[in-house]
């Protein structure tokens, strides 16, 4: 039953991808879907697109490591930025991109600051949302593994084929369309997963059981990796992992771009109030079950697990859920690993085709749009290679991905929509200084500090702006 629920899911997305390819004709609707998107749309689109196999797998799944500090912190950080990307974000960029005609992220940088400044925002997507799809392909491989009884290189290629065929041809509407499908089987998924897993355990019992078993998880500083706690560092440590994913709300392209794709600032008003709470009461469902492997990982099994937090959730679901209700989380994981990856595919290739190749090179619309089908295509398979052997466990791998686009970007974004007279210079600089921040700390200091790079990040970004604009 779960291979056939799936079959069908799949044959569902490349439909959708067939019947948008028809409706996307130019640029403007392969790009941002002709600036026509609902409150609904754009609200579960934005959401779908947010949260991948690393909210199931790693989310979930780091919970059994770090217990429910991890959850809280991630939790009330989720819902915090959600409301403020919708609140101080998303009307401003409505209002300048309407008045502009834009259609990028970086091409806002670019209209603002200038070319080098777009070109400079281009190629960090490029490469950091490259690497970041190789942590949700190592999610969706291991789950199809795992759930599907099929090897891992044709579990990652199922997906990447997918991914691509209905991006390639069907563009942000597709990408749109099938994130409102797949934001619903995820939402409902998620509330399932953890009704589900709450009640086989006992329900309320389950609690005081996982109490009596391994106190520590209601407790804060109490858990966590071995090094982490023999430093000392651990509350740092999770606040900054906690802090650095979901900050990402705020600034990062594959997100904000739906801002611009939305119809007129009702839609942004709905959706600062739609938005939020599917996030929260995703995230409460979602990031709340890990501490209860506990109950149900054996104990002479528990330390491979604890090495590998990932495969926590899908242990659970196999050993304590139904077939059919087993076929509905696969498809609810796969769908927060396609909805995500799209959209990654999509704003990567958009930034190669106009903010990169259109600077340097006049192309008309129709070249364009061809150029940017065959680069989603590229793009979306070039991380595939990588995934079959990925560093690091996913958590790790998106917290220091959002990590460099949130300092690269949060200052300057945020500068383009309120300030005047800001200087060129320290938009380059800022985000400049910000990714080498990151990358520095995370070569040499993170593992003598486990403070996830974000921190650094922001402060040397911000300090940086700062410095040049006071500068005569």
């Amino acid at each position: 039953m779960i291979f056939e629920v799936f079959l069908a899911y799949l044959f569902l997305m490349i439909l959708i991808g067939i019947y948008e390819y028809r409706r996307t004709k130019n640029i403007p609707e392969f790009y941002i879907a002709g600036k026509k998107l609902g409150a609904l749309a754009v609200s579960l689109s934005f959401f779908a697109t947010y949260f991948s196999t690393a909210a199931f797998l790693g989310g979930g799944g780091t919970g059994f490591i770090l217990g429910f500090q991890w959850s809280a912190f991630l939790i009330f950080f989720h819902i915090l930025f959600a409301i403020l990307a919708w609140l101080i974000i998303a009307p401003p960029m409505k209002r300048i991109t309407d008045e502009m005609g834009i259609m990028t992220i970086p091409e806002i940088f670019g209209r603002k600051f200038g070319k080098e400044v777009q070109v400079i925002c281009a190629f960090v997507i490029l490469f950091f949302f490259e690497f970041y799809m190789v942590a949700i392909y190592k999610g969706a491989g291991i789950l199809l593994q795992t759930m599907l009884s099929i090897d891992y290189l044709s579990a990652l290629l199922i997906m990447a084929i997918i991914v691509t065929v209905y991006t390639a041809i069907g563009g942000f509407r597709a990408v749109v369309t099938t994130d409102m499908i797949q934001g619903l089987i995820m939402f409902f998924g998620a509330i399932l997963l953890f009704l589900s897993i709450f009640t086989q355990l006992g329900g309320i019992e389950a609690i005081e059981n996982l109490r009596s078993v391994k106190p520590e998880l209601f407790e804060i500083g109490k858990m966590g990796p071995k090094p982490v706690m023999d430093s000392g560092m651990i509350v740092p440590f999770v606040l900054s992992l906690t802090f650095a994913i979901s900050v990402a709300q705020l600034s990062s392209p594959q997100l904000v771009v739906r801002f611009i794709a939305a119809r007129d600032q009702r839609v942004i008003a709905y959706g600062m109030i739609l938005s939020p709470i599917i996030i929260g009461i995703f995230a409460i469902c979602v990031f709340s079950i890990g501490p209860f492997g506990w109950l149900v990982i054996p104990k002479e099994e528990v330390a491979s697990f604890l090495r590998d937090a990932d495969k926590v959730v899908p242990y659970m679901a196999m050993k304590l859920l139904p077939v059919g209700i087993n076929a509905l989380l696969l498809t609810a994981i796969v769908a927060a690993a396609m909805s995500t990856i799209n959209s990654l595919v999509h704003v990567s290739a958009t930034a190669l085709v106009r903010d990169l190749v259109q600077n340097f090179r006049k192309i008309d619309d129709s070249k364009a749009l061809n150029l940017t089908r065959i680069a989603v295509v590229v793009l979306a398979l070039i991380p595939v290679y990588f995934a079959v052997s990925p560093p690091g466990i996913i958590v790790e791998i998106v917290g220091i991905s959002f990590s460099v686009i949130t300092s690269a970007f949060l200052i300057p974004l945020i500068s383009a929509l309120y300030a005047k007279n800001v200087k060129k210079s320290a938009v380059i600089a800022s985000m400049l200084v910000a990714i080498a921040a990151c990358i520095i700390w995370q070569a040499f200091f993170y593992r003598a500090l486990f403070i996830y790079p974000v921190i650094p990040g922001l402060l040397a970004s911000a300090i940086t702006f700062l410095a040049f604009n006071i500068k005569k």
